[in-house]
């Protein structure tokens, strides 16, 4: 059985940071990372079996609708801490997610988690965090957005289209939306997941199956969630390639 908890944040830029190095470095006209403060940390827990059968986890989300960054923080890292036995996985979070979680760990004097912790630190552990944007890399120069790769399996365009401008909440006021959006990237990164399992060689995982299963158990959990209706359509459509593929081989 291998164990799962996938990670997706959200952040924007901090207008005081971004001021305060541009004082210190004004030919510098790019917003640097460390500018960005996290507003929004969501994690879904999955499990995936010997036989290539999914279980779907808790799915849980802070914000900073009512607390600040710290406060946040803490709370998401004390849930990691209690899912220590699980791989954490994320899209893209090496250069990005876990960059900027240092950066505000730094800020509020946070110890990190254990799947945040890095082998070659002052206390060397084993290393529990899967960038699978890393891993399709390897050793050549090609990166996908995570987009790409949901398109290519045969995503909806529809469930995808705001991925890269979400509705911030302090732009329109609503907090529920933009958690919604996080939440549903740990889906999105979940499905990316088990096709990227499947191409390694698992030899029991399917990924119509597989992606089937990780949507059923999110909308068990959101039911009221907007995107239920494309949702449920890419649910019909695998059913059909399912039983159309088990028809072809009969």
């Amino acid at each position: 059985m291998q164990k799962y908890t996938i990670l997706d944040t959200e952040m924007v830029f901090d207008r005081y940071l971004t001021e305060a190095y541009q004082e210190i470095n004004p030919d510098c006209h790019k917003t640097r990372i460390a500018a960005r403060k996290l507003n929004m940390i969501a994690l879904l827990d999955i499990s995936i079996d010997d036989l290539g059968r999914i279980s779907v986890g808790k799915l849980r989300s802070w914000t900073t609708e009512h607390q600040d960054e710290g406060a946040m923080l803490s709370a998401a890292f004390d849930d990691l801490r209690a899912s220590a036995d699980r791989t954490l996985v994320t899209y893209g979070g090496s250069a990005m997610d876990a960059k900027v979680m240092e950066l505000a760990a730094m800020s509020h004097d946070l110890a990190l988690p254990p799947q945040l912790v890095q082998a070659f630190g002052p206390r060397t552990v084993r290393p529990a965090h899967l960038d699978i944007n890393a891993a399709m890399k390897g050793f050549g120069k090609t990166w996908h957005h995570l987009s790409e790769v949901l398109i290519r399996i045969g995503i909806p365009v529809a469930l995808i289209r705001d991925k890269a401008n979400p509705d911030l909440p302090f732009e329109t006021g609503n907090w529920d939306l933009a958690r919604q959006h996080c939440e549903l990237d740990t889906l999105l990164t979940a499905i990316a997941l088990v096709a990227w399992r499947r191409i390694q060689g698992d030899p029991c995982l399917r990924i119509p199956e597989a992606t089937f299963a990780l949507i059923d158990g999110y909308l068990r959990q959101r039911p009221e969630a907007i995107a239920r209706s494309i949702l449920e359509g890419e649910q019909t459509g695998l059913l059909e390639k399912v039983f159309g593929e088990a028809a072809e081989a009969a």
